[in-house]
């Protein structure tokens, strides 16, 4: 959960939860039971709901936020389902501030599902399909592993919903945990923030390749990444071009090559990279 207050307002982003990776051992009726949500789930429901309300520790009284406003922006990438919210509740800036923001959880109602026994005895809950009725900030009074269920009743049905958050955070999760595919979607959306009409071509541990402006010229832009959060040194960009991404020199011909090189063996590693991420996809 990244959180940033500017202008009389919070905006934070961030991993709601994980596609496709099974949550720690939860508990209901049935026993022990571990829990995967197959990719796509989360899109769908995001693209079936007329409006998603984003609520302050899942209390139907504290709405910070909704997509229908678009003071919320929720979607599913290849890594799970992100929100970026603009907030401008008073508590809740006060609490940013104070660091008392703790994390996500999100409320929903499963509709198809498969359960079965893995070869440890462990039940497996594969979720194929949700509704998702809303998305929480958590603060200092919930912890983020919020799991929980309850019963409503509406217009004579009983409806089941379902409480979770916690199992996924990015500061969990180290760049090398992640693949490159994953490590790219990350990077290619932190870089959209900063500049909407850029494309990410390459990366490596320490540099992103990018194209930014309708010329289509090359940058080499420093950025690190610790604690899962990506930080993107746009004031030290360089002009670079291919040929295992020379720098350009001062001199007003751009094309001409530095000695400057960033890698002697960069384009041979770029290449494998290339056919590394063919290959996960």
């Amino acid at each position: 959960m990244k959180i940033e207050v500017r202008n009389g307002k919070v905006i934070i982003d961030g991993y709601v939860n994980a596609v496709e990776r099974f949550s720690r051992p939860l508990h209901d009726t049935r026993g022990t039971f571990i829990e995967k949500i197959m990719p796509g789930v989360f899109q769908k429901a995001i693209d079936k709901a007329k409006n998603i309300l984003v609520l302050l520790n899942h209390d139907k009284d504290r709405q910070l936020a909704d997509t229908e406003s678009k003071t919320a922006k929720i979607h599913e990438d290849n890594i799970g389902m992100r929100a970026n919210v603009e907030i401008v509740d008073a508590e809740v800036i006060k609490k940013a501030e104070a660091g008392k923001l703790r994390g996500w959880s999100f409320a929903f109602k499963c509709i198809n599902q498969t359960r079965e026994k893995n070869a440890d005895g462990i039940e497996e809950r594969i979720i194929t399909e949700l509704e998702l009725t809303e998305v929480s900030i958590i603060d200092d009074k919930k912890i983020p592993a919020y799991i929980a269920t309850s019963i409503e009743l509406r217009d004579t049905d009983t409806e089941i919903i379902e409480y979770r958050g916690g199992d996924f955070e990015m500061n969990e999760t180290s760049d090398n945990t992640l693949t490159a595919s994953q490590k790219r979607e990350l990077l290619s959306s932190e870089i959209k923030k900063s500049i909407d009409d850029s494309w990410l071509e390459d990366f490596d541990d320490n540099n992103l390749y990018v194209r930014l402006d309708e010329t289509c010229k090359l940058y080499k832009i420093p950025y690190t990444f610790t604690d899962g959060i990506i930080t993107i040194d746009l004031d030290n960009k360089v002009e670079v071009i291919r040929g295992g991404y020379v720098e350009v020199g001062e001199s007003p011909n751009l094309g001409q090559q530095s000695e400057n090189r960033v890698d002697e063996n960069y384009y041979e590693n770029y290449k494998e990279r290339i056919k590394k991420i063919k290959e996960e996809k």
